[in-house]
């Protein structure tokens, strides 16, 4: 009966500690910055840095609405092709008033596997439409009932980066809707507190922790989380990521952050 009541009581205590994390008033990134990462493979005492991404934020004005321009490019180094050759590119056009969605491209070429997919949210007829097409099921569109708040993964990732962890306790959290390849996905963020991290480029530097969920997939497992940390500076931005594999870990870096 004891045992019983103490589960009840950490269940009731769980609830009145977690809060859903907050939204700043003022995006923390500007348009011009530019994130360069290396993408890093370890497996035991094996490190290979694999590879580069590099985030970029740009906007454009359009008939009198403007609107973010988000990119990101994945490339592998030249001398790891052999292994896994990747050249990846993500675009999305989000409108800035609500940080809206409107078209979202993924552009994969992996080893032998081909993505090109393109996302439009079209917020008038009340849909989300996709047309997908990649080298394992050839092309097929889908559509989605047209859902606000709605994100495709790379602005996810934007806004993920303007929650106000200043203000967030350990344990607090925020869900994100999600479309990844056509099929839409909530995605819980969990605020794991401050820790100093220190890379290998770089003196130490002050961050918040934050946990969210895989997808599985062809090289994860269910039920594994990806850590990241983020600088607490005021700028958000993402010094580390790291996330489990079948085998081993990847890991994304931050090497170099531009702001134009």
């Amino acid at each position: 009966m004891l045992k019983k009541g103490l589960i009840i009581f950490a269940l009731l205590l769980s609830l009145l500690t977690y809060s859903q994390i907050t939204i700043l008033e003022k995006p923390p990134f500007q348009y011009g910055e530019i994130g360069e990462y290396d993408a890093i493979y370890q497996w035991g005492l094996i490190t290979i840095r694999a590879g580069t991404v590099v985030f970029s934020v740009d906007s454009i004005y359009e008939d009198g609405t403007a609107y973010y321009l988000f990119s990101s490019i994945g490339v592998s180094k030249k001398k790891y092709d052999w292994l896994y050759s990747i050249r990846d590119t993500f675009n999305s056009k989000v409108r800035i008033h609500d940080f809206q969605p409107i078209i979202y491209q993924r552009h994969t070429s992996e080893r032998t596997y081909i993505v090109n997919n393109k996302t439009q949210f079209l917020e008038e007829e009340n849909l989300i439409m996709m047309q997908l097409d990649n080298s394992e099921e050839g092309y097929r569109t889908e559509s989605l009932p047209y859902e606000k708040g709605m994100l495709d993964l790379q602005t996810a990732v934007y806004f993920a980066r303007m929650l106000d962890f200043e203000k967030a306790r350990n344990g607090d959290g925020y869900e994100f809707n999600i479309i990844i390849d056509g099929k839409p996905y909530t995605i819980p963020i969990t605020f794991e507190g401050k820790e100093t991290i220190e890379l290998q480029r770089n003196k130490p530097i002050s961050c918040y922790k934050i946990s969210t969920h895989v997808i599985e997939g062809t090289i994860f497992k269910s039920g594994q989380s990806i850590n990241i940390w983020v600088n607490d500076d005021g700028s958000q931005v993402p010094v580390k990521v790291e996330a489990p594999i079948l085998i081993g870990h990847i890991k994304a870096e931050l090497r170099e952050i531009h702001m134009n």
